[in-house]
């Protein structure tokens, strides 16, 4: 089965600062439900290592006043991406943190993704899907930092504090014309 994909459209916005929002994620329809847990349980056949864990996806962006943008946020598992292999079904797109940590140098450190994901040996930032807050923590500007920080531990054994690392958002899957 192939991925389904909107068309690529990059767009760059002067924004100061990002609104985070959590909203529920729309329903699916049983149809929906019942081919994307079938598409989870082949991928998982064929990679065992696969887990449903919990993360983030992006439900949507907008203006939230002058250069503050709103992304609206929802709870959702690793299996919900399964649904970009579903014709005609909607996958919300996935929310990453990546860093961008140069070296003393200037060169940047760039990671191969491991064999055990959905891309063995391609090579990325370092970085990984966004995972929700615990109860009682926010998700916001400096929730998204920790977790850079702590993707740069897990891929690249560096330590380093999360007010270090800058932030940005990358919902992949979604073209932000809709900001």
């Amino acid at each position: 089965m192939s991925e389904t994909l909107p068309p690529v459209s990059i767009d760059l916005f002067g924004v100061q600062r990002i609104r985070l929002t959590e909203v529920e994620a729309p329903p699916l329809s049983p149809e929906d439900e019942s081919a994307r847990d079938c598409v989870w349980d082949m991928a998982v056949q064929a990679n065992p290592p696969l887990f449903d864990g919990p993360v983030v996806a992006c439900a949507g962006l907008g203006w939230a006043g002058l250069r503050t943008l709103r992304l609206s946020w929802v709870r959702v598992t690793y299996r919900h991406h399964a649904l970009r292999r579903v014709p005609g079904a909607t996958a919300l797109p996935s929310l990453f943190v990546n860093v961008v940590q140069p070296t003393d140098d200037g060169r940047v450190l760039v990671s191969r993704m491991s064999p055990s994901t959905a891309a063995p040996g391609r090579r990325q930032l370092p970085g990984g899907s966004v995972e929700p807050p615990q109860d009682g923590e926010v998700l916001d500007e400096a929730a998204l930092r920790g977790q850079a920080a702590r993707e740069l531990v897990e891929e690249m054994g560096i330590d380093i504090p999360p007010t270090r690392c800058g932030c940005g958002l990358l919902p992949v899957g979604r073209t932000a014309a809709s900001a």
